[in-house]
């Protein structure tokens, strides 16, 4: 998007001869997302129009922990797409990266996704960037090559990856833990090959879409390694999730239960018949939410499987040897029950 001496323009600067605009400069330096609502506005027309020619590729970014599974779906009948996994070293050692590709790869394949083409990557730690490099550089030079996903997933900071490893003499791109950083198209010269960062699909199904406090956004889009909160049950209990989610477990053998979510995120455990209680405690309720209405859905599962329950924008849990799981959350919010375990 050109720079604008416009004040109610995204890219409005006060001065055309500086690099970027004073929405980056406020991301980049003051993590403030001005003019939010018209970023939103803007990055959807921007998606909208966007004309992917089959000669060229997709690069689908996505989070490990939170898969958005519309934006595979718009795109996994394109029939050039490399499947990239991202945020890797948040969740998963090293040790464990193979199995984890094996099962994200069967679990595309359950999407009727044929042979597809999976890279684990971590833009913090650079695993993953040189494969990625290197199926850019088999690419013939007439294919231009889209990154693409869900708002937060990585994309922009993969190709600052990507510039490093190369030594391209390119501007790195402005990240930020705030949804909608990028806006627009932005085309990056990486050696001789054409890529495009496109602006991410921000989801109206995510949990962060409920928060009215851009810092509690920003906070809980975590980029510290996670602590998983791992728990052994044998009779049915109950979870709190500050005031973002609850659940109640139904089994009567010895089950698990692992919460694979940002580390300033309190889980608290309690009886069921406590949990009212509990859900009333301040200590509980330390977000600025949205009055949106609640949804409470029962998933039924077989105690005998391994399941992960996707809550979309917050995070995995990973659940085993439990009947039934009773889940309350924004009405909003997609959930994901996956059979095949991905963690």
């Amino acid at each position: 998007m050109p720079l604008s001496t416009n004040i109610q323009d995204l890219a409005y600067t006060p001065n055309l001869k500086l690099d970027y605009c004073q929405r980056c400069f406020r991301l980049k330096h003051y993590g403030i997302n001005s003019h939010n609502e018209l970023s939103v506005l803007t990055v959807n027309k921007v998606l909208d129009n966007l004309k992917i020619q089959t000669r060229d590729w997709i690069v689908l970014v996505n989070d490990v922990l939170n898969v958005n599974f519309e934006v595979i779906e718009r795109y996994k009948n394109h029939s050039k797409v490399l499947f990239v996994f991202n945020k890797a070293d948040l969740v998963v050692n090293n040790f464990n990266y193979q199995n984890v590709q094996r099962r994200l790869i069967k679990m595309l394949i359950n999407l009727s996704i044929r042979t597809p083409q999976v890279i684990i990557s971590s833009a913090t730690n650079n695993y993953g960037i040189r494969k990625i490099f290197e199926f850019i550089r088999e690419r013939e030079l007439n294919e231009k090559i889209y990154f693409v996903g869900k708002t937060n997933s990585g994309k922009s900071s993969i190709i600052n990856a990507l510039i490093n490893y190369t030594g391209s003499i390119v501007a790195p791109l402005t990240i930020s833990n705030l949804p909608n950083t990028t806006i627009g198209l932005k085309q990056i010269k990486l050696q001789k090959h054409n890529i495009i960062d496109t602006p991410g699909y921000y989801s109206e199904h995510s949990i962060l879409h409920n928060l009215t406090n851009l810092k509690d956004v920003a906070s809980i889009q975590n980029k510290q390694k996670i602590k998983p909160f791992s728990f052994q049950i044998i009779q049915p209990q109950s979870f709190i999730v500050d005031s973002l989610l609850w659940l109640t477990t139904t089994n009567d053998k010895l089950a698990s239960i692992v919460f694979y979510m940002p580390n300033k995120l309190k889980v608290q455990r309690t009886k069921p018949e406590n949990l009212l209680r509990n859900l009333k405690n301040p200590l509980n309720n330390v977000y600025h939410v949205n009055n949106c209405e609640k949804l409470t859905q029962e998933l039924i599962l077989k105690p005998n499987m391994k399941y992960d329950l996707m809550i979309e924008g917050l995070g995995m849990i990973v659940v085993q040897g439990i009947e039934k799981l009773i889940v309350n959350t924004f009405k909003n919010v997609k959930l994901t029950l996956l059979k095949d375990w991905i963690i």
